[in-house]
């Protein structure tokens, strides 16, 4: 099996080789998505300097400017004074104008590939309120009654356009994996109750990931912060995996919820290894810690202390994972 093979195999329930890992998903955003240029996370076949061209226009007429010191873009200033403002003031970009068969043909190196291809939504629901208003105005109107109608009503517009999104990756990439991006709470919180997180956000999360598997797409929710009290509502939209912050307690979410879900775990050593063979014996410390449930295994190159341990990490999982399931 491919990586794309397997990875597919794996969460759409069919027989896999090994539990996959980091490595085994590539991903693809071009910069003719000013959304990705705007949140300094291009990646195609053409080099592109993130760090010192990002920023800028991205969807929904927001501007963003890249923070070297954060590593990512912040949005500049509130498009609205209130949500019931978004029809007139919110432009819908449109798909159309771009051109889709030709950023397939500048990058047919890159997209060709036995990994599966990825790309990111940013941002969900939360966030993007958050980026049209201000993080305080944002948190106020999604509790008030007065403005509901109007949230779902901007929920509904932008599932459709996200939906529509993936769809051309799809058509025209191939794509098989999509991440949607939306932080729901802080270090020590959920930015609002299961309760306003399942009225609010739960159904049009859940139709995104409906309309992406009925595409054939595997859906990754990227959302940080300590949001263990969602985790109920994040499983219900039928998402295939999350991989979190290190903050949550894996371990204790695996055990509530591991036979209904696929969570991905930080595979990244505390001490980087000293020397390849000890990065084996992390890859299979924490394998075996695993070994009984169906997890996912990323891993930052960066805490493994080379490239070369890192690699180790990767490789041995995914003998791990071959020998497991040779049988």
């Amino acid at each position: 099996m491919t990586p794309k093979e397997n990875m597919h195999a794996f969460y759409e329930g069919r027989k896999f080789e090994w539990k996959p890992v980091a490595t085994d998903r590539k991903t693809f955003h071009p910069q003719e998505i000013c959304e990705y240029v705007a949140r300094a996370f291009v990646y195609q076949q053409e080099p592109f300097d993130n760090k010192h061209n990002g920023g800028g226009p991205g969807w929904f007429g927001i501007d963003w400017v890249y923070e070297p010191t954060a590593g990512g873009s912040i949005s500049i200033k509130p498009t609205l004074d209130d949500v019931s403002e978004w029809k007139e003031k919110m432009p819908i970009p449109d798909l159309s104008e771009i051109d889709w068969e030709g950023i397939a043909k500048k990058n047919k190196d890159f997209i060709t590939t036995d990994k599966a291809l990825a790309f990111t939504i940013f941002t969900g629901y939360f966030e993007r309120l958050i980026s049209l208003l201000s993080f305080e105005e944002a948190a106020m109107e999604l509790i008030m009654e007065d403005y509901e109608d109007d949230i779902h009503e901007l929920f509904d517009a932008l599932t459709d356009y996200y939906i529509d999104f993936a769809a051309h990756f799809k058509k025209y990439f191939g794509a098989d994996y999509v991440t949607i991006h939306d932080d729901w709470g802080t270090q020590r919180s959920a930015f609002f109750s299961p309760a306003v997180h399942k009225k609010m956000i739960v159904p049009h999360l859940t139709r995104f990931v409906s309309e992406c598997h009925r595409m054939g797409l595997i859906v990754e929710m990227h959302s940080c912060g300590f949001i263990e009290e969602l985790i109920p509502n994040l499983i219900s939209t039928g998402i295939d995996t999350w991989p979190g912050q290190g903050l949550c307690d894996k371990r204790k979410l695996i055990k509530l919820y591991g036979d209904q879900f696929k969570f991905s775990v930080l595979a990244n050593p505390k001490v980087a290894p000293a020397d390849i063979e000890g990065a084996k014996k992390f890859a299979r410390d924490i394998y075996d810690e695993f070994r009984d449930n169906m997890v996912v295994f990323w891993c930052h190159p960066q805490k493994c202390g080379s490239s070369e341990n890192y690699k180790a990490v990767i490789d041995t999982l995914v003998e791990e994972g071959k020998k497991q399931f040779a049988q």
